[in-house]
Protein backbone atom coordinates (compact mmCIF):
# COMPACT_ATOMS: atom_id res chain seq x y z
CA UNK A 1 0.00 0.00 0.00
CA UNK A 2 2.85 2.33 -0.82
CA UNK A 3 2.39 5.73 -2.47
CA UNK A 4 3.18 4.31 -5.89
CA UNK A 5 0.35 1.80 -5.56
CA UNK A 6 -2.16 4.21 -4.03
CA UNK A 7 -3.99 4.69 -7.34
CA UNK A 8 -4.43 0.95 -7.82
CA UNK A 9 -7.42 -0.79 -6.26
CA UNK A 10 -5.97 -2.67 -3.33
CA UNK A 11 -7.29 -6.15 -2.51
CA UNK A 12 -6.13 -7.80 0.69
CA UNK A 13 -6.60 -11.49 1.47
CA UNK A 14 -6.46 -12.22 5.21
CA UNK A 15 -6.49 -15.69 6.75
CA UNK A 16 -7.94 -16.18 10.20
CA UNK A 17 -9.96 -12.98 9.84
CA UNK A 18 -12.89 -13.87 12.07
CA UNK A 19 -11.49 -12.72 15.43
CA UNK A 20 -8.54 -11.27 17.30
CA UNK A 21 -5.63 -9.86 15.31
CA UNK A 22 -7.03 -10.92 11.93
CA UNK A 23 -10.33 -9.14 12.57
CA UNK A 24 -8.57 -5.96 13.69
CA UNK A 25 -6.41 -5.97 10.55
CA UNK A 26 -9.45 -6.51 8.34
CA UNK A 27 -11.33 -3.55 9.84
CA UNK A 28 -8.29 -1.27 9.76
CA UNK A 29 -7.56 -1.98 6.09
CA UNK A 30 -11.19 -1.71 5.02
CA UNK A 31 -11.40 1.67 6.73
CA UNK A 32 -8.43 2.68 4.57
CA UNK A 33 -10.51 1.96 1.47
CA UNK A 34 -9.05 -1.47 0.77
CA UNK A 35 -11.20 -4.38 -0.41
CA UNK A 36 -10.68 -7.17 2.12
CA UNK A 37 -11.36 -10.88 1.63
CA UNK A 38 -11.36 -12.75 4.93
CA UNK A 39 -10.88 -16.50 5.20
CA UNK A 40 -11.97 -18.46 8.28
CA UNK A 41 -14.35 -21.19 9.35
CA UNK A 42 -16.76 -18.79 11.09
CA UNK A 43 -17.74 -16.54 8.19
CA UNK A 44 -20.62 -14.93 10.07
CA UNK A 45 -18.07 -13.25 12.36
CA UNK A 46 -16.24 -11.86 9.34
CA UNK A 47 -19.47 -10.53 7.86
CA UNK A 48 -20.28 -8.78 11.15
CA UNK A 49 -17.04 -6.80 10.89
CA UNK A 50 -18.64 -4.64 8.20
CA UNK A 51 -20.60 -2.95 10.99
CA UNK A 52 -17.29 -1.36 12.04
CA UNK A 53 -16.44 0.03 8.61
CA UNK A 54 -16.64 3.80 8.28
CA UNK A 55 -14.44 4.12 5.20
CA UNK A 56 -15.03 3.12 1.58
CA UNK A 57 -13.72 -0.41 1.85
CA UNK A 58 -15.67 -3.61 2.36
CA UNK A 59 -14.96 -6.99 3.93
CA UNK A 60 -16.00 -10.14 2.06
CA UNK A 61 -15.97 -13.56 3.67
CA UNK A 62 -15.14 -17.04 2.45
CA UNK A 63 -15.40 -20.15 4.58
CA UNK A 64 -12.11 -22.00 4.70
CA UNK A 65 -10.49 -24.60 6.93
CA UNK A 66 -6.91 -23.45 6.62
CA UNK A 67 -5.53 -26.76 7.82
CA UNK A 68 -6.79 -28.46 4.65
CA UNK A 69 -5.10 -27.89 1.29
CA UNK A 70 -8.23 -28.49 -0.76
CA UNK A 71 -10.05 -25.76 1.18
CA UNK A 72 -7.22 -23.29 0.64
CA UNK A 73 -7.08 -24.06 -3.10
CA UNK A 74 -10.85 -23.57 -3.37
CA UNK A 75 -10.64 -20.23 -1.56
CA UNK A 76 -7.84 -18.95 -3.79
CA UNK A 77 -9.80 -20.06 -6.87
CA UNK A 78 -12.79 -18.06 -5.60
CA UNK A 79 -10.59 -15.01 -5.08
CA UNK A 80 -8.99 -15.42 -8.52
CA UNK A 81 -12.40 -15.54 -10.22
CA UNK A 82 -14.15 -12.85 -8.15
CA UNK A 83 -11.67 -10.04 -7.49
CA UNK A 84 -8.83 -8.20 -9.19
CA UNK A 85 -5.43 -9.60 -8.35
CA UNK A 86 -4.66 -9.48 -4.65
CA UNK A 87 -2.03 -6.89 -3.77
CA UNK A 88 -1.79 -7.84 -0.08
CA UNK A 89 -1.67 -11.31 1.46
CA UNK A 90 -1.79 -11.59 5.25
CA UNK A 91 -1.11 -15.07 6.61
CA UNK A 92 -2.55 -14.72 10.08
CA UNK A 93 -4.31 -18.02 10.84
CA UNK A 94 -2.79 -20.07 13.63
CA UNK A 95 -3.62 -22.10 16.69
CA UNK A 96 -2.27 -22.94 20.12
CA UNK A 97 -3.14 -26.15 21.97
CA UNK A 98 -1.97 -25.75 25.53
CA UNK A 99 -0.28 -28.78 26.98
CA UNK A 100 3.03 -30.17 28.15
CA UNK A 101 4.92 -31.82 25.31
CA UNK A 102 5.14 -34.93 27.50
CA UNK A 103 1.35 -35.12 27.53
CA UNK A 104 0.51 -33.89 24.02
CA UNK A 105 -1.38 -36.39 21.83
CA UNK A 106 0.11 -36.98 18.41
CA UNK A 107 -3.01 -35.56 16.79
CA UNK A 108 -2.57 -32.24 18.61
CA UNK A 109 1.06 -32.01 17.53
CA UNK A 110 0.10 -32.74 13.93
CA UNK A 111 -2.79 -30.25 14.02
CA UNK A 112 -0.45 -27.47 15.16
CA UNK A 113 2.00 -28.08 12.34
CA UNK A 114 -0.76 -28.61 9.78
CA UNK A 115 -2.27 -25.17 10.42
CA UNK A 116 0.64 -23.05 11.62
CA UNK A 117 3.27 -24.31 9.17
CA UNK A 118 1.75 -26.35 6.34
CA UNK A 119 -1.34 -24.14 5.97
CA UNK A 120 0.78 -20.99 5.98
CA UNK A 121 3.18 -22.51 3.44
CA UNK A 122 0.35 -23.38 1.06
CA UNK A 123 -1.14 -19.88 1.37
CA UNK A 124 2.28 -18.40 0.62
CA UNK A 125 2.65 -20.67 -2.39
CA UNK A 126 -0.75 -19.78 -3.82
CA UNK A 127 -0.35 -16.09 -3.07
CA UNK A 128 3.05 -15.95 -4.73
CA UNK A 129 1.72 -17.78 -7.79
CA UNK A 130 -1.18 -15.35 -8.09
CA UNK A 131 0.99 -12.26 -7.68
CA UNK A 132 3.62 -13.62 -10.07
CA UNK A 133 1.05 -14.44 -12.77
CA UNK A 134 -0.50 -10.98 -12.53
CA UNK A 135 2.88 -9.22 -12.17
CA UNK A 136 1.62 -7.58 -9.01
CA UNK A 137 3.53 -5.13 -6.88
CA UNK A 138 2.51 -7.03 -3.79
CA UNK A 139 3.11 -7.24 -0.09
CA UNK A 140 2.95 -10.38 2.02
CA UNK A 141 2.58 -10.18 5.79
CA UNK A 142 3.19 -13.30 7.87
CA UNK A 143 2.00 -13.32 11.46
CA UNK A 144 4.81 -14.86 13.45
CA UNK A 145 5.45 -14.63 17.20
CA UNK A 146 8.17 -13.65 19.63
CA UNK A 147 8.23 -17.40 20.30
CA UNK A 148 9.51 -17.84 16.76
CA UNK A 149 12.74 -16.16 17.86
CA UNK A 150 13.23 -16.97 21.53
CA UNK A 151 11.53 -18.55 24.53
CA UNK A 152 10.83 -16.00 27.31
CA UNK A 153 12.93 -16.13 30.45
CA UNK A 154 9.78 -16.08 32.59
CA UNK A 155 8.51 -19.63 32.12
CA UNK A 156 4.94 -20.04 30.99
CA UNK A 157 4.32 -23.79 30.66
CA UNK A 158 2.05 -25.64 28.23
CA UNK A 159 3.52 -24.22 25.01
CA UNK A 160 4.04 -27.74 23.62
CA UNK A 161 5.26 -27.50 19.99
CA UNK A 162 3.79 -24.04 19.32
CA UNK A 163 7.21 -22.27 19.52
CA UNK A 164 8.63 -24.92 17.18
CA UNK A 165 5.97 -24.10 14.60
CA UNK A 166 6.80 -20.41 14.87
CA UNK A 167 10.54 -21.04 14.55
CA UNK A 168 9.65 -22.83 11.32
CA UNK A 169 7.77 -19.71 10.19
CA UNK A 170 10.86 -17.57 10.86
CA UNK A 171 12.92 -19.81 8.58
CA UNK A 172 10.12 -19.98 6.01
CA UNK A 173 9.97 -16.18 5.73
CA UNK A 174 13.71 -16.00 5.11
CA UNK A 175 13.51 -18.72 2.45
CA UNK A 176 10.55 -17.14 0.65
CA UNK A 177 12.20 -13.73 0.72
CA UNK A 178 15.25 -15.24 -1.04
CA UNK A 179 12.96 -16.92 -3.57
CA UNK A 180 11.20 -13.62 -4.31
CA UNK A 181 14.58 -11.97 -4.89
CA UNK A 182 15.81 -14.81 -7.13
CA UNK A 183 12.66 -14.68 -9.28
CA UNK A 184 12.87 -10.86 -9.46
CA UNK A 185 9.34 -10.36 -8.19
CA UNK A 186 8.17 -6.96 -6.95
CA UNK A 187 6.83 -8.41 -3.71
CA UNK A 188 7.72 -7.45 -0.17
CA UNK A 189 7.54 -9.90 2.72
CA UNK A 190 7.24 -8.77 6.32
CA UNK A 191 7.19 -11.01 9.37
CA UNK A 192 5.30 -9.58 12.37
CA UNK A 193 6.33 -11.10 15.70
CA UNK A 194 4.24 -9.88 18.62
CA UNK A 195 4.68 -10.90 22.21
CA UNK A 196 1.66 -11.68 24.34
CA UNK A 197 -1.55 -10.25 22.87
CA UNK A 198 -4.76 -9.89 24.84
CA UNK A 199 -7.11 -12.01 22.72
CA UNK A 200 -9.16 -15.20 23.17
CA UNK A 201 -6.03 -16.99 21.99
CA UNK A 202 -4.71 -16.65 25.57
CA UNK A 203 -7.81 -17.93 27.32
CA UNK A 204 -6.10 -21.23 28.13
CA UNK A 205 -3.46 -19.28 30.06
CA UNK A 206 -5.80 -16.98 31.97
CA UNK A 207 -4.24 -17.60 35.38
CA UNK A 208 -0.61 -17.98 34.33
CA UNK A 209 -0.51 -14.71 32.37
CA UNK A 210 -3.10 -12.62 34.21
CA UNK A 211 -0.53 -10.18 35.64
CA UNK A 212 1.79 -10.03 32.65
CA UNK A 213 1.73 -6.99 30.30
CA UNK A 214 -0.05 -7.63 27.03
CA UNK A 215 -0.41 -5.98 23.66
CA UNK A 216 -3.80 -5.23 22.14
CA UNK A 217 -4.81 -6.74 18.81
CA UNK A 218 -5.07 -3.18 17.48
CA UNK A 219 -1.36 -2.63 18.29
CA UNK A 220 -0.44 -5.50 15.99
CA UNK A 221 -2.81 -4.27 13.28
CA UNK A 222 -1.10 -0.86 13.36
CA UNK A 223 2.28 -2.57 12.93
CA UNK A 224 0.91 -4.29 9.83
CA UNK A 225 -0.29 -0.95 8.46
CA UNK A 226 3.12 0.63 9.13
CA UNK A 227 4.82 -2.04 7.02
CA UNK A 228 2.26 -1.72 4.24
CA UNK A 229 2.60 2.06 4.03
CA UNK A 230 6.36 2.15 3.47
CA UNK A 231 7.61 3.45 0.09
CA UNK A 232 8.23 0.97 -2.73
CA UNK A 233 11.96 0.91 -2.10
CA UNK A 234 11.61 0.11 1.63
CA UNK A 235 11.05 -3.43 2.84
CA UNK A 236 10.42 -3.92 6.55
CA UNK A 237 11.59 -7.49 6.96
CA UNK A 238 10.77 -8.03 10.63
CA UNK A 239 8.75 -6.26 13.30
CA UNK A 240 9.06 -7.50 16.88
CA UNK A 241 6.79 -5.80 19.39
CA UNK A 242 6.33 -6.44 23.08
CA UNK A 243 4.14 -4.89 25.76
CA UNK A 244 6.09 -2.97 28.37
CA UNK A 245 5.46 -3.25 32.09
CA UNK A 246 4.68 0.17 33.57
CA UNK A 247 6.16 1.10 36.90
CA UNK A 248 5.25 3.75 39.46
CA UNK A 249 8.35 5.86 40.13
Amino acid sequence: MSDAASNVQQVALITGASAGIGAQIAVLLANKGITVVGLARRVELIDDLNNQITGSGKIYSRQCDLSKEECILSAFQYVRETFPSITILICNAGMLKANFISESPGKDIKDLFDLNVVGTSICLREGLKLMKTNKTNGHIIVMNSILGHRIPEVPVPLFSVYPATKHAITALCQTVRQEIHFLKLNIKLTSISPGMVDTDFLSVYSRAVAELPKLKASDVAKAVLFALETPDYVQVEEIILQAMGRYDL
